[in-house]
């Protein structure tokens, strides 16, 4: 009965673990201390074990391994550096990662490309990096939320041990200095709502979501620019930017790109005008209004199809030019909720007033630098 014990409570105990690192390390990105030292290897090397279980006829094999995820330094020419987590996987992990390896994964993991690429800059629960991940995507997910980390890699550990997903703690700043952005306010409510904005991190829990300082956290942080994560992973085909109000930081990144460099496709979550005209002046000249309560249950939301498959609130599949997605967005604004309408009202701005009404209506702008085609 002990040994049963045992292994009923090791995942518990590994989980455990995790979390603790990362809320140790959690006072360097939320808090005072200096940053993490470059090429820190707070990990064991891998190591067989011997057989420790056998269920049936199988087995079971337990692997002591590490996971790397990034964490911000203090270093201007690597603005990020690897650290690395000790991890015990389970039988099955150690099964699938063979599997992946007898299946044309090689040992260095896989092979990303620009092509192959995708940001997930905001990934929560990572619903959203599970749908890329399973249709062969490679994966940079960023995540300001210690916590998530935590979770994150005990949850995609397959992933991230094969090379397919990699992770990064890191607060992404708003435009502008990044060390001006100091104070992050943290959500009691749903950590997707974690932002810089106490407009966004304190909301009320229950409609009309006005702020309220005892539904939030506020932390002291170190904020990073976006900047740091081009400069690291290059320039992915689709960068997803769903991070509360901090999306004006990687739009003033991008800046620093040509058009034809920019990636082939970009969303971001969309409640003004603001953002159509940023890609605009990017050299974005395609876009889509997508509905996001359509995409959203009972068990949380994610930003669902992108680039050429995502759904536009009134033409579908098809792109629409600037003036077009701007006038849309203009009307939007204006209107308030009709189950009727395609491209309904009563959103909720993360600068300005509440909704007074408590309407459950966000969209995302998807933009593309390919032009419309004309229909």
């Amino acid at each position: 009965m002990p040994l049963l014990y045992f292994f009923v409570l090791l995942p518990l105990v590994i989980y455990a673990r995790a979390v603790s690192f990362l809320r140790t390390r959690e006072t360097k990105l939320l808090g005072n201390s200096s940053h993490l030292r470059p090429d820190v290897d707070v990990a064991i090397s891998l190591k067989r074990l011997e057989p420790s279980l056998k269920s049936g006829n199988v087995t079971q094999h337990k692997l002591d391994g590490k996971l790397p995820f990034y964490v911000p330094s203090t270093d201007s020419s690597r603005p990020l550096v690897k650290q690395q987590l000790s991890y015990n996987f389970s039988s099955q992990e150690v099964n699938d990662i063979s599997y992946s390896r007898n299946h044309g994964r090689s040992q260095n993991g896989v092979a990303c490309s620009p092509l192959n690429t995708i940001f997930d800059v905001g990934f929560y629960d990572g619903t959203d990096s599970i749908a890329y991940l399973a249709g062969g995507y490679c994966v940079i997910g960023v995540e300001a939320d210690p916590d998530l980390i935590a979770q994150a890699l005990h949850k995609f550990a397959v992933w991230i041990a094969t090379g397919q997903l990699q992770m990064v703690n890191v607060a992404l700043s708003p435009r502008g200095e990044a060390s001006r952005w100091t104070a992050f306010y943290r959500s009691k409510c749903t950590k997707e709502w974690n932002s810089f904005y106490e407009s966004v991190g304190c909301r009320s829990c229950v409609p009309p979501h006005a702020i309220d300082y005892s539904a939030c956290d506020k932390l002291k942080v170190v904020a990073t620019d976006c900047a740091s994560i081009f400069t690291t992973f290059g320039i992915p085909r689709y960068l997803k930017l769903d991070i509360e109000g901090a999306e004006t930081g990687c739009f003033a990144a991008l800046e620093s790109y040509t058009s034809n460099q920019l990636p082939p496709y970009v969303s971001a979550e969309l409640t003004n005008v603001e953002y159509i005209d940023n890609l605009y002046r990017l050299g974005y000249q395609s876009f889509k209004l997508v509905r996001q309560d359509r995409l959203a249950s009972a068990t949380g939301s994610q930003s669902g199809p992108w680039g050429e498959n995502a759904l536009d609130c009134r033409v579908g599949p098809a792109w629409r030019s600037y003036a077009q997605a701007r006038q849309e967005m203009i009307a939007i604004m204006s209107k308030s909720m009709d189950i009727n309408d395609p491209c309904p009202g009563g959103i909720q701005s993360i600068h300005g007033e509440t909704n007074p009404k408590g309407s459950s209506m966000w969209y995302d702008v998807h933009a593309s630098r390919a032009a419309p085609v004309a229909r």
